[in-house]
Order: structure tokens, then sequence, then C-alpha cells
């Protein structure tokens, strides 16, 4: 990197953003919202590259991992200053403190930061790492080490997650000295690309570029404004108004319009997502898989993509999106089949059967219109003599409820990476999955996924685990939807990610 400080181009750099974030605490974040408002703030250990998932240095300058693959030493960057707020005020440069801070809270419920302000992250159960991380050392200011109970190949690439950004440990005893621990997450400190300023819920967050970031050569705006506009229709007029420079697009409607708008460009990407409907398993009669088969088949997928989706989504077949380089391709649809699906329910047992629907607030790639979709699906039910009632709640509270165990089926979905470590363990035993799946074999088989690294049997093994899955179907997986994101046509450098990621630092304005 050069020696000169980060290029600051003038002007304010806008987006339209789909919904507020619940949190500016990474290791709280559990939705794409979160992590698009945290990125921003905060750096990782590592990075990836947009194009190819390619892991980069970021806060740790090198790595060396040992012959046996389980001890990752990191060379952690020095001179890397904390954010300067009018909350705290740094008196050091980040180092293996913040690093040690960091890991003790996501692992350690006993910690003291943990019982204050406990932490809720989905990604450390769905990976792992609750007994996959031994230990994280510290070796020097600049040098930390982490030991693994055993090889896992999604390591590295899951320390690049949100979740896992570096927090100040100075910032979070400060917090408990005061007896404000909560304020971590609405008050955030960070070391990334641009400073938190304020949030309005439902209307705007506002940041600043940071002047001592430590990627010297990385362009930077220099203020960032998300203007919330939860709406895909308003999303678009803005746009077309020029009242922001950069949206997600979730309706094809929406997206042919924008293609014929000369002042404007689109960025597209098949979509490393699954849009998909969850039974709870602790709900009889959902705990019997003859039930959740009649349920998935009376469900006209292709219909649903055909209204809702349009152009921009396909009918999935797993829980793993079929661009993964790990879906197994082997496996189709189940066809709608009402008649069949009727059969399965009465050869149950299950007659006059009435359940909740639960669907989602928001508008995402992966399901542009739930309520819709919601609606579809009660149709459909109803034809085989299952009556649905739709419920909704907003976004923070659906997401609590549902975790809660409250609804009898729920309307999700989930951003993934290359990496399919974290998306497979979304079904793993004690993970957030809203159906409360477990199974002992899936689980064996993630587990040997993740400890290989030869990766045409890390293929093969998450092709058995989509095969448990899908027998025992505790979601019923809907859709993959394409990403589209709308640029007015003087934003330079923005580059839509393989996985969906939107991020702000090198992007411009000409």
């Amino acid at each position: 990197m050069s020696a000169k400080t980060a290029q600051a181009a003038p002007g304010t750099l806008r987006f339209c953003a789909q919904g507020s974030p619940k949190t500016f605490d990474p290791a709280n974040t559990d939705s794409g919202v979160d992590h698009i408002a945290t990125l921003p703030i905060y750096s990782g250990l590592v990075d990836s590259d947009l194009a190819s998932d390619k892991i980069l240095p970021s806060l740790a300058e090198s790595w060396s991992i040992s012959p046996d693959g389980k001890t990752y030493r990191f060379k952690l960057r020095q001179g890397v200053k904390f954010h300067s707020t009018a909350w705290f005020k740094p008196t050091r440069d980040f180092n293996a403190d913040d690093v040690l801070f960091t890991f003790t809270r996501l692992l350690d419920p006993k910690s003291s930061f943990q019982k204050a302000y406990p932490t809720i992250s989905p990604y450390v159960p769905s990976l792992g790492w609750d007994k996959l991380i031994l230990s994280v050392d510290k070796l020097a200011e600049d040098e930390v080490r982490i030991k693994l109970s055993g090889v896992d190949a999604s390591f590295l690439g899951s320390l690049s997650s949100p979740f896992a950004s570096i927090q100040s440990a100075e910032y979070a005893a400060q917090l408990l000295r005061s007896g404000k621990p909560g304020q971590i997450a609405t008050q955030p400190v960070g070391t990334g690309p641009f400073v938190f300023k304020s949030f309005q819920p439902d209307s705007v967050i506002r940041y600043s570029r940071n002047p001592s970031y430590f990627l010297k050569d990385v362009p930077l705006s220099d203020n960032l404004v998300y203007a919330i506009t939860v709406d895909r229709n308003v999303r678009t007029q803005r746009i077309k108004r020029n009242e922001c420079d950069i949206a997600p697009i979730t309706g094809s409607v929406d997206l042919a319009e924008l293609q014929q708008d000369p002042g404007i460009t689109i960025q597209s990407a098949p979509g490393m997502n699954i849009g998909f409907l969850a039974f709870n398993l602790k709900k009889p009669p959902l705990d019997k898989l003859a039930v959740r088969q009649a349920l998935d088949m009376a469900i006209d997928k292709p219909a649903i993509i055909k209204t809702v989706f349009g152009k921009g989504g396909v009918v999935a077949d797993s829980f793993l999106p079929m661009i993964n380089w790990a879906h197994d391709g082997s496996l189709k649809a189940q066809p709608y089949a009402p008649e069949q699906a009727r059969a399965l329910l009465q050869k149950a047992g299950v007659k006059d059967l009435s359940i909740t629907l639960w669907a989602m607030p928001v508008q995402r790639f992966y399901n542009p219109n739930a309520q819709l979709m919601a609606q579809m699906i009660q149709s459909d039910w109803a034809k085989v003599g299952v009556q649905a009632k739709i419920v909704t709640y907003e976004w923070g509270e659906y997401l609590k409820r549902i975790d809660a165990g409250e609804h009898d089926t729920a309307l999700l979905g989930w951003n993934g990476e290359a990496e399919p470590a974290s998306t497979a363990g979304q079904l793993s035993c004690g993970a957030a999955s809203a159906s409360f799946f477990c199974d002992k074999d899936y689980d064996a088989t993630i587990a040997a996924a993740k400890q290989t690294l030869d990766v045409a049997e890390r293929k093969k093994l998450y092709a058995k685990a989509q095969q448990i899955a899908m027998k025992q179907l505790p979601w019923s997986p809907i859709a993959n939807g394409a990403m589209s994101v709308a640029l007015r046509k003087n934003v330079v450098g923005f580059k839509l990610g393989v996985d969906g990621t939107i991020r702000f630092d090198g992007v411009t304005l000409r």
C-alpha cells in the first residue's frame, strides 16, 4: 500500500437501503441489512475479494498455518487507528488485545462483556466455532495465535464474515466502567473506511470518511448516507429522480424500467442465496415428514417464480444455491402435485389442519414480495384442505419471535457465500434455522466436509448433506433470486460481490 493518506472524493454517496439494521454490533448481526450497515465501520482480520472470494489481508497483514492445519498465526498490521468519535477517544492503536476481546466475546458466555451484553450470533453455532476454536492467544502486541480442535477448510474464509469484525477492547472497557455496554450496538467504533455519525430508524444512517483508514490507496467519498427505503417501488423512483446514487432492485418490473433509463446502469449477479419456507418441527403435526412433504408439494413454485420474481429467480432444489460450487446438481425440485399432497395428508391422519404462515415484512433478492408469496402459498394449501393464517411483524420482532419458535411455518432466506459452510451450518443441531432441525448424520457429514481440504471430496460430502436435508425437509426451498443493483452513471468503482455483498470503500462519484 502507498504511504499517502486515504484518497478523498468530495461529495456525498447516497445509498437507498432496503431496511433498518437492528444493531451496529457485528457480534449480534444476523441479517444482510445488518451486515450492509456495519461493513463501512469495521474491518476483520482478513477480507475477501468481491469478484472471487479470494482471501486478502486486512487487519492481519499476513498469516501462516501449521502443517497439521490446526494452528493459525496472524501477524497484525501496525499503526491502525480506531475511530475517534464524540463517545470514544482511543489512546492506543489496534493490537492483539482487540482480537482477544472480539473472540472471547463471541466464544465465552462467561466473559465480563458477554454477561453484561450478550451476543446472539447465529454464525458461531452454525460454523461450529464454539467447539472448533480451542484458544486465541496473544503472542505479541502484533501477533495472535488461534488453535483449532481439528482441520476446518472453511475457517479462514469465515474470518472475513461481518460477524467476525474486530472491535475495540478499550472501548468495551470504557462501556463496562460506565455501565452502558449496550452502547456498543448504537454507538459503534471500528477501524473501517467510514466513521458512524448518526442513525434515525427507518429513515437515515450517516457516516463520514475515516481520514486514518489504514488502506491508504482506497478512494473514499467524504460522506456516506443510507436513505432507508423499504418499498422497492419507492427505491426505483428515488434513483430515477437522482435522490440516491445506488439502490438494490428486487422487482423484475422495476429492473426493466430502470434498464431503459439513460442515466442509470445495472450490475447483476445470479444470486448466491436461498429463499425458503421453514417448518417448525417442534409444532405437531409438522414433526411428521409426510406432512412436510405434503405441504411442500402443494406449493406451485413455478407459479410463484413467474408472479413474484419474473425473470429474477429460479425454483430452488436445495438449501445451497445453484451457483454454489458445492451444489448437488443431481437434486430436482419437487413437482407441484396437489392431489398427491392431499393423499399424503389423509394417510398421515391429518385433516382440518390450520397453521400459521409467517411472511417477512421486508423485500430481499431471495424474496422480493413475501406477502404476495404467502398469499399464493395460502391459496395453494387451501386447495388441499389446509387453512393458513398469514402473520407478520416488524423485521426485528419477526426474527426474535421465530427464534423463540412461535411460528408454524415461516418465509425466510439466507445470503450465502462461496464457502458453503455457513449456509449448511444453518441446519445443524442448535443452529437458528427456524426449523429446530437436528440430525446427527447430517451434522457428521458437514463436519467431515469441513475437515477435508480435498475439494472433490468436500463436494461429495456436501452433496450427501443436501440429500439428507432434502429427504428430511426441514425447509421447503422456494427460490434462488438474482441480484441487481442500480447505479447512477456518475458512480465510479462499485462492484457487486459474487455473494451479493454491497460495499462502499473504493466507490466515489465522478
